[in-house]
């Protein structure tokens, strides 16, 4: 018997900000929402600078941020904002845009106890580890914070949504249209399978396989279903090195690292070739 859909408490559309110090929890609670909903800071920072915790950008980010938020917003999308919005002259002027849009702006709270962002936070490496003081600034500017006198239709509190069940939910779904991909994804990493399609008829009679494909460059791969969860399940397709023999050859690939190794044609491990059994 199918469960029914988890519905979260936000209309739609909405502006939902992720309101919380640096180490609450707010990019696993935005988990919830579909990836192209959700726009990080963090993530155009990176974008302007290579590092998401390069602060110099920030005013280039929040504008290139907001840039992409009006643009949802006029398509009448729900739009979710991961900052901290510590500063009250921020979450007014999020507000603002909300109210410009005609949609309801949401203050989504998070109620993670200092000390435990506080760990967090010290287990981060980088730019993005906030020093310790701005944290305890953020938890003290966010105790004076009044979203609703600043403009925010409403608050909703982290804590009191199915905010595992929905992500899980989510994910399922994802899961169920990406299935066909999964071994892809597991060995080689999400980004790489962008690059990547099954062959829609084999170029192998006895495997299947598939083509790394960008620009006029291509790999070629075959899936060997061994039914050895420890042994390679991918290998690549690459010259024989006989002289004159036509090949191909095949070789184990078990990473991005190896996938790169095959395409110069210098593979990690021996190939054989299906001709001359060399």
């Amino acid at each position: 018997m199918p469960t029914a859909s988890i519905t979260l408490p936000f209309e739609t559309p909405a502006l939902i900000l992720l309101v919380g110090a640096s180490g609450t929890g707010k990019t696993r609670v935005s988990r919830m929402f579909q990836p192209s909903q959700v726009l990080r800071a963090d993530d155009f920072r990176r974008m302007c600078a290579d590092d998401p915790g390069n602060q110099s950008v920030s005013g280039a980010a929040w504008q290139a941020l907001e840039t992409v938020l009006r643009a949802r917003l006029n398509l009448g999308l729900t739009t979710v904002v991961d900052a901290t919005f510590a500063e009250e002259g921020l979450r007014r002027r999020f507000a603002e845009i909300a109210d410009e849009h005609g949609v309801l702006s949401y203050a989504l709270a998070m109620s993670t106890p200092p000390d435990l962002a506080h760990t967090r936070n010290a287990a981060r490496t980088g730019t993005i580890r906030v020093p310790a003081h701005v944290v305890d600034d953020q938890f003290a500017q966010l105790r004076e914070a009044s979203p609703k006198a600043e403009g925010i239709d409403r608050t909703v509190l982290a804590e009191t949504l199915p905010v595992l069940g929905a992500a899980l939910e989510r994910l399922a779904a994802e899961e169920d249209r990406t299935a066909d991909l999964a071994d892809v994804r597991r060995v080689f990493g999400e980004a790489a399978t962008e690059l990547f399609a099954w062959d829609a008829a084999s170029s192998d009679p006895q495997f299947r396989t598939g083509t790394f494909a960008a620009g006029n460059e291509s790999l070629c791969v075959r899936w060997v279903d061994d039914r050895d969860p420890f042994d390679w399940r991918f290998e690549a397709r690459v010259p024989c090195r006989t002289t004159g023999c036509p090949g191909p050859a095949w070789t184990p690939v078990r990473s991005v690292a190896e996938l790169a190794d095959a395409y110069r044609d210098a593979p990690a491990d021996e190939a054989e070739c299906i001709r001359c059994d060399c």
